[in-house]
């Protein structure tokens, strides 16, 4: 019988005892609500890509919070030459949603929120690696548009915390991406520029882990994970959203380019005196910008910390050296000939080879090159015919 009782006894408690921890998860689960938000591009230039952060509701301490690794301050000391060499800092930092939501909508830029379907040992493991992050010197990173960013923060949070890996990558490269967003925006010559600077390491497949490097793709992985989200939701403040927005370069300048290319040609037919002098105008004007485009490219490939900007074959065909062909051009010897020449046939070498170079030219960079050919064709001539001026 005393068998009996303390058997009942035992059972009794250990009933208890579940149905306390049972009770301790079920109310811990819902107290943390973590949600990956994706925001529309903006106006800004830096804002063309849009932007990710992440939501943290504590129903317990009654808090609602926007962690925000995209922050920066352009009060910074030599900010653009920070920026360009990739030595600004970036930082954490954390707002009431609804201040956050304010901003958006006064932006007019859309908000897409995923509900994320964590356990409980994940979204706290979560939340106090942000606000560890919050902490000192931890707040700060280097910034870089391609593997550090405020959506690869966001997507390396969610995988080193949870139990969730990336899907399989469809991104050919990270090229495609990068380029397409100013395209998209209207702004298609700051593309083209972003095109230039880009070397053959931007032009590499992402891993699994590192295809969800913009916002929209981090989006689209996070729905593609089966169970990971629990639901979406859609804040419209702009009847422009990122799902109508066409994939495609359609306000490229190619047409312009070409047309410029196409005119610049006619210099080598046609040779009365007014087509002369603004073809000789038009040699200047693009030994000058060749001049600090090459420089700016030097610069990115082989200085700065941005490694999207690393290995530029670019360097080919617009480089620093047309500052000697510049200089050259006013002067009447046959020197120019030679420096053309040079040029020309790292130009040719260049376009030969371009089909086994790990770098992608778009056409829009082909007809660039094109016209550095004519260009340094004219100095050839140019220089040719300062010999026979001599003789």
């Amino acid at each position: 019988m005393l068998k009996k009782y303390l058997f009942i006894c035992f059972f009794i408690g250990l009933s208890f005892l579940f149905a306390n921890n049972s009770k301790a998860q079920i109310s811990d689960t819902p107290r943390l609500q973590i949600s990956v938000l994706t925001c529309d591009a903006g106006e800004d230039i830096y804002t063309a890509w849009g932007h990710t952060a992440i939501r943290v509701i504590d129903s317990i301490q009654g808090s609602d919070y926007v962690f925000n690794y995209g922050t920066f301050d352009f009060e910074t000391p030599f900010f653009i030459s920070k920026f360009v060499k990739g030595s600004l800092e970036y930082f954490i930092s954390a707002n009431y949603y609804a201040d956050f939501y304010a901003q958006y909508e006064y932006e007019k830029r859309n908000i897409k929120e995923q509900v994320l379907n964590l356990s409980a040992t994940e979204k706290i493991r979560w939340y106090q690696a942000l606000k560890k992050n919050m902490m000192g010197k931890n707040k700060y990173y280097l910034y870089n548009f391609i593997t550090d960013n405020c959506t690869t923060r966001v997507k390396d949070g969610l995988f080193n915390n949870t139990h969730y890996v990336p899907t399989q990558s469809q991104e050919k490269s990270f090229r495609d991406k990068v380029v397409l967003a100013p395209y998209q925006k209207g702004i298609p010559w700051i593309g083209l520029g972003i095109d230039l600077l880009l070397g053959s390491f931007s032009d590499q497949k992402p891993t699994d882990q590192q295809a969800a490097f913009l916002p929209d793709l981090l989006f689209d992985q996070l729905a593609g994970i089966r169970k990971l989200v629990r639901s979406t939701s859609v804040s419209n403040f702009n009847n422009e959203t990122a799902a109508t927005k066409p994939n495609t370069k359609d306000n490229s300048p190619l047409f312009i380019l070409i047309g410029f290319l196409a005119l610049y040609a006619l210099s080598l037919i046609f040779k009365n005196k007014s087509v002369r002098v603004i073809a000789s105008i038009t040699d200047v004007i693009l030994l000058l910008a060749f001049t600090l485009g090459g420089c700016l490219i030097f610069y990115m490939s082989f200085v700065s910390n941005h490694t999207a900007c690393f290995n530029n074959f670019n360097i080919m065909w617009m480089h620093p050296l047309y500052i000697i062909a510049l200089l050259a051009y006013f002067i009447k010897n046959e020197w120019i000939s030679h420096i053309a020449k040079v040029f020309l046939a790292a130009i040719l070498g260049l376009v030969i080879t371009s089909y086994w170079l790990p770098q992608h030219f778009s056409i829009e960079v082909f007809t660039l090159i094109a016209i550095a050919v004519i260009l340094n064709y004219r100095l050839i001539k140019r220089g040719q015919l300062n010999i026979k001026h001599k003789n």
